[in-house]
């Protein structure tokens, strides 16, 4: 690219404009990689999910191995509480969380709905409602905000940060209770 064209473009990406017009998929599909950005969005919307699936999976079984092997090593996971009418912000590291999975010995489960995914090339953000069961009872719902880039090994969440808030200031899953042992009251 040359000429007035490429003055324009990096004009538009010196200001941030360009990332607000156009979609990632499509700067992706005007470079060749992709000849369908929404094909481009589709998959990789989908594959940022099944990261935020495996991670509650991994949560819900317990499997600390697993569950660590889809952070980035830096990640934090920062959990906002009210009780009482009075906010309090929880920061931990990855091992901190991980550490607080392992001591758990009863079955959790957390399901999340309806979540919000953006995609920029190697960076995307979820947002979802989620609901919460430790031994099948329910224990507390809320928002998960997830951030996650692209690596090598694919897609690996960077940071999680959650509200942690009672009905009815937050909803419990559409679909009610959550089925098998691990959810069953």
């Amino acid at each position: 690219m040359s000429g007035p064209t490429a003055v324009r473009f990096r004009a538009l990406c010196a200001t941030g404009l360009l990332a607000a017009m156009v979609p990632a998929g499509a700067l992706l599909a005007q470079e060749g990689r992709y000849s369908d950005p929404e094909a481009y969005m589709l998959e990789a919307r989908a594959e940022v999910l099944v990261t935020i699936r495996a991670a509650l999976s991994t949560l819900g079984d317990r499997n600390v191995e697993a569950h660590r092997e889809l952070f980035l090593p830096e990640a934090t996971i920062t959990a906002v509480t009210m009780r009482d009418g009075e906010r309090t912000t929880r920061v931990s590291t990855l091992e901190e969380s991980i550490n607080s999975i392992a001591a758990v010995t009863v079955p959790m489960v957390e399901r999340i709905w309806d979540p919000e995914v953006r995609v920029d090339g190697g960076v995307a953000v979820v947002w979802a409602p989620y609901d919460f069961y430790i031994n099948g009872s329910f224990s507390h719902c809320g928002h998960d905000g997830f951030q996650l880039v692209r690596t090598e090994r694919g897609w690996r969440l960077a940071s999680l940060i959650y509200t942690v808030e009672q009905p009815p200031d937050c909803e419990l899953h559409p679909d009610g209770l959550p089925a098998g042992p691990q959810g069953a009251p």
